[in-house]
């Protein structure tokens, strides 16, 4: 037989299980609610055009393509004077950096598979395709994958144009092409609130030479290019947007304050497309509207002319208005009925009404 101390011991190893099961598993849901949440937010910045830096183009409900430039000029050539030529993992990494060290910006095979969760297999972190399907891109920009797949239960990205201008790729270069990078927003989103901008603020600092002050520039052409219906579309999306990153962005990142001024002045842009609209009533809801009037006049119309006869005997009736606080006299008539008579009034029959007794 056991021993009493040996069976408490037993219970509290068992109590001791039983709630680090129950943490994981509510780690593991609460892992999986803030992954939907992000999808929703992938889906909503890749519907949004107009951004000088960058353009996303949705793929699929996990995945985000990100194509941003290689500089703010549009110089192909655009590369820097001086470089670091070896980069420490907990530095920030910025485009003056330009070739990085594959050991400081993409993870290891081994560190892939330990986060897979699928060592024993060999079994790293592959996006859902290989990058050769967007190797025939434009060089002046860079293609980046952003996808939330539940099988990771993390977001990652993944390189997928210009390897070379963004890696020293020596050695294993297949493998390198894909994997998913060294991010410090990715590295952050299980432990802390990461949202999509985040991933994007770092990628433009990433990838654009000189380093634009703000990612999140506005591209005025785009709207004004666009006709007075999609702009202000286009103008509401951008809001919804900007309002999300001055919102969930600390103040201390330097394009919070850039940021809000490109949201006041969209918003001005917006109303004014508003007010055109209003004006020359050009919106889907003002010509329906405008239908169901004309139509409802039509309708009027008709039915006014297809009945002369009814006009007639309105027309014709004597037209007589009572008000119903007034007093109209009208003559008694004699029914037979013979009536009691009493100083207080009489009732049919010849009961005469006696007053109640009073209560004082």
């Amino acid at each position: 037989m056991l021993s009493l101390s040996l069976k408490r011991s037993l219970a509290s190893d068992c109590l001791l299980l039983l709630d680090m099961t129950s943490k994981a598993h509510n780690y593991e849901e609460l892992l999986k609610k803030r992954l939907q949440s992000f999808l929703q937010d992938l889906q909503r910045w890749g519907t949004v055009g107009g951004f000088k830096h960058f353009t996303c183009c949705v793929r699929g409900k996990e995945e985000l393509v990100v194509s941003i430039n290689n500089s703010i000029d549009g110089n192909r050539s655009s590369r820097p004077v001086s470089r670091k030529q070896s980069l420490c993992i907990s530095d920030s990494f910025s485009s003056a950096q330009l070739p990085y060290d594959k050991r400081s910006l993409v993870l290891s095979h081994n560190s892939q598979m330990g986060l897979s969760g699928l060592g024993d297999r060999g079994v790293g972190l592959p996006p859902a395709s290989p990058s050769e399907q967007e190797s025939l891109c434009n060089t002046d920009s860079t293609l980046f994958l952003i996808a939330g797949y539940a099988r990771y239960s993390c977001p990652y990205v993944w390189v997928r144009s210009n390897h070379d201008r963004l890696l020293k790729t020596v050695g294993e270069v297949d493998t390198d092409r894909d994997s998913p990078l060294r991010l410090k927003s990715t590295s952050k989103w299980k432990d802390g609130d990461i949202n999509m901008q985040d991933i994007l603020a770092e990628l433009v600092k990433l990838t654009t030479y000189p380093a634009p002050q703000d990612p999140f520039e506005l591209d005025l052409d785009y709207f004004h290019g666009l006709d007075t219906v999609s702009a202000l579309l286009a103008s509401a999306a951008m809001l919804t947007c900007l309002q999300k990153v001055v919102v969930s962005t600390e103040d201390t990142k330097p394009y919070v304050g850039r940021v809000s001024e490109s949201f006041h002045h969209m918003s001005q842009l917006h109303f004014s497309f508003l007010k055109q609209i209003s004006k020359t009533e050009n919106l889907p809801i003002y010509k329906d509207l405008a239908a169901k009037n004309q139509a409802r006049k039509q309708h009027f119309k008709q039915s006014i002319t297809q009945r002369p006869l009814d006009r007639q005997y309105y027309s014709a009736q004597p037209t007589t208005f009572f008000s119903p606080m007034s007093i109209h006299s009208t003559q008694p008539t004699n029914s037979g009925v013979t009536y009691g008579q009493g100083p207080q009034g009489a009732f049919p029959g010849g009961f005469e009404r006696t007053p109640a007794p009073s209560l004082f």
